[in-house]
């Protein structure tokens, strides 16, 4: 008997929610890939979360389907991840609005500061550290916007939730930059550094003033680069 199920295939990193990758790394965090059955374990947890399928309809998929599923997944969570300084998404509200990556970030407030360093530690709270980083676009010309002032992390922290997942990692790996300059030079180089113009305005100011706090950065990007490594390339149920 032929069995149709609806299976949501992301096209590529900007289809998944930011929420969606938050769940599959809280569920998978302590599951060791080479253990027996839990790569199968992984691979169902992909096609639940990611394409919409209940655990019970993905013993009925098809293997060679079943296969390219996760290959179109993990092609997907794979993609390079720019930093998007502009775009537009639905909240859970399903209002959609155009937001905008903190425009000058030497004139991050203390309040945003701590804020964002307390949260883009821990994924759990990512959604909230991406609130401080983005925020509702006021007014605009060409390239030139500005975002609403900040308030609070919580104001827009469940409309993040269902951000672009490669707008999230784009921020989080544009600071995994500036986390990596900075873990490679003494503060005494990273000062001629600045002097001599070698790198961005913007990475310089935030470093100048906010380095002592990028390091958890880095150990969180490490993280997420673990976690990919547990989506098998094209693995079906098959022992």
């Amino acid at each position: 008997m032929k069995v149709e199920l609806d299976v949501i295939i992301p096209t590529s990193m900007s289809s998944i929610k930011l929420h969606q990758y938050q769940k599959f790394l809280e569920i998978t965090k302590d599951i060791d890939t080479e253990e027996e059955g839990s790569a199968v374990f992984v691979n169902l947890k992909v096609l639940e979360i990611f394409c919409g399928l209940e655990l019970k309809d993905t013993y009925k998929l098809p293997i060679s389907t079943f296969d390219s599923v996760l290959a179109q997944v993990n092609k997907s969570l794979n993609e390079d991840t720019p930093l998007v300084k502009r775009f537009w998404f639905k909240g859970d509200n399903g209002v959609e609005v155009e937001y905008g990556f903190m425009p000058d970030l030497h004139e991050m407030s203390f309040g945003e500061y701590v804020d964002l360093d307390t949260f883009i530690s821990d994924w759990k709270n990512m959604h909230k550290a991406m609130a401080v980083l983005f925020r509702p676009i006021v007014s605009k010309k060409n390239d030139l916007y500005q975002i609403e002032e900040y308030e609070s992390a919580l104001k827009y922290a469940d409309n993040m939730k269902y951000m672009p997942l490669n707008v999230a990692l784009g921020a989080m790996v544009f600071f995994y930059r500036l986390g990596m300059k900075l873990s490679n030079h003494t503060m005494n180089s990273m000062v001629k550094k600045m002097e001599d113009s070698q790198l961005l305005e913007a990475e310089r100011t935030f470093l100048q003033q906010n380095g002592v706090g990028i390091n958890q950065y880095m150990r969180l990007l490490e993280e997420m680069s673990q976690s990919l490594t547990k989506l098998p390339k094209s693995q079906s149920t098959n022992a």
